[in-house]
């Protein structure tokens, strides 16, 4: 939190909720970090956080051959595929990708150190409006670039929506933005498109629908959008995101031809029949389905508790966003339930949750710091560089349930829905 944030906070946002003596006077450090941060601690950690990130990556790369870590990965992880995505848009056309192998021969070619790669391209054309400029770069210009931009996007969206520095600075020095980095995923992109969708319903309803029809290139976590636009009447954006998304179908048409189309749709099918196949990282996932069949469920009753959890998800957004007018409990109750309310949302998308955990603090230092809601977002803060974890334990969906339930919690309060009270010791 800035200097002018803490000024005009109320006089309950920075109580200390352990009282002088006992844990504070025995463990002052820990008390320090954990208990009752100041914002000179605050900015002290995440400067140090950024500075072993920078470290992290850097002595990596300079360890590289050829931006490969023998035996371990490509530096920029997924990164990669979109990288590739864009080199064969324009060297072999738009449904090359979609073809068994394709996607393989040219990774294994421009990384041949690393080794067999086993990825399949499963993203709808309409990524490739996002991925064609990556062709122009070579790899690590690519993937400066990738990060910078999508990144920065991330924290313009969440600085239009608050003013203050230190929030910012910490949900970015967080391991769940470090994830984002390392994994090179879209975590970022789609962050902050969930963000404008979200924050800007009843606001901004033209860029909002612009955002979610954009997050159509991700399908999948946008399926709790069009509940939250009708439980709040948000028609206007609901209106917005229907045009943009048809818009960007149709032009994938114009640009790459109703045949890609086809051959994604015919890449999806395929990559379905085979997964029986497949050796699949369930541990990575942060969802209900990853959860049960990490721990070793049938696939028939992880999609049942899937499609239950989702219901469920999907009826507590509507009722959020029926009852509460403040677009700050509204971001915070659609984006953590979106990330769980697909089957296949992974770790890296870890970034999602720090908008929605940023917001959420913002609401607690205007309404006052629920129990133990401070210590909370300091264990997950840095919580997520313990993912993807073993392959027996669900670390990642674990993480997201606790980011979830935090959300899920403060969104009750305010709304006024009964849930059991933890009182402070």
């Amino acid at each position: 939190m800035t200097t002018e944030a803490a000024s005009s906070a109320p006089p309950h946002a920075e109580e200390r909720i352990c009282p002088p003596g006992g844990f504070a006077e025995r463990y002052p450090i820990l008390y320090a970090l954990f208990g009752a941060p100041s914002p000179r601690t605050i900015l002290l950690v995440s400067l140090f956080a950024f500075a072993l990130y920078a470290t992290i990556i850097i002595r990596g790369a300079l360890e590289s051959e050829n931006f490969v870590l023998p035996g371990i990965a490509v530096i920029g992880g997924d990164f990669t595929v979109f990288w590739m995505a864009a080199k064969t848009l324009f060297a072999e056309g738009p449904g090359a990708l979609y073809q068994p192998g394709v996607l393989n021969e040219r990774l294994g070619a421009a990384f041949p150190t690393y080794g067999q790669f086993s990825l399949f391209w499963q993203y709808p054309p309409t990524i490739y409006f996002l991925v064609a400029p990556l062709a122009a770069l070579p790899y690590p210009a690519a993937l400066a670039a990738w990060g910078a931009a999508t990144a920065g996007f991330a924290a313009g969206v969440i600085r239009s929506l608050w003013r203050a520095r230190l929030p910012l600075i910490v949900g970015f020095a967080s391991a769940a933005a470090y994830q984002g980095w390392i994994t090179g995923q879209t975590g970022f992109l789609t962050a902050a498109l969930l963000t404008l969708a979200a924050g800007h319903a009843d606001r901004r309803p033209l860029i909002a629908g612009i955002a979610a029809g954009l997050l159509t290139f991700k399908p999948q976590l946008g399926l709790l959008i069009p509940v939250a636009y009708a439980a709040a009447g948000c028609w206007r954006a609901f209106g917005a995101a229907a045009v943009t998304g048809v818009l960007m179908a149709g032009l994938s048409v114009l640009f790459f031809g109703a045949d890609t189309w086809l051959a994604f749709f015919d890449a999806i099918t395929a990559h379905g029949e085979r997964m029986s196949e497949l050796i699949f990282p369930d541990h990575k996932l942060i969802t209900p389905y990853g959860f049960f069949m990490t721990l070793g469920a049938l696939s028939s009753l992880a999609f049942a508790v899937q499609a239950a959890a989702s219901l469920a998800l999907a009826v507590f957004v509507f009722m959020v966003w029926r009852r509460s007018d403040a677009w700050e409990t509204r971001l915070f109750t659609l984006i953590p339930a979106a990330a769980l309310a697909t089957p296949y949302a992974f770790y890296y998308e870890a970034p999602i949750f720090i908008p929605a955990l940023i917001i959420l603090a913002k609401r607690a230092m205007e309404k006052g710091w629920l129990p133990f809601e401070k210590q909370a977002l300091i264990a997950l803060w840095f919580l997520p560089v313990l993912t993807p974890g073993p392959h027996a334990i669900p670390v990642p969906a674990m993480i997201a349930f606790a980011a979830f339930a935090i959300c899920a919690r403060r969104a009750a309060h305010e709304c006024g829905f009964k849930l059991p009270q933890i009182k402070a010791a």
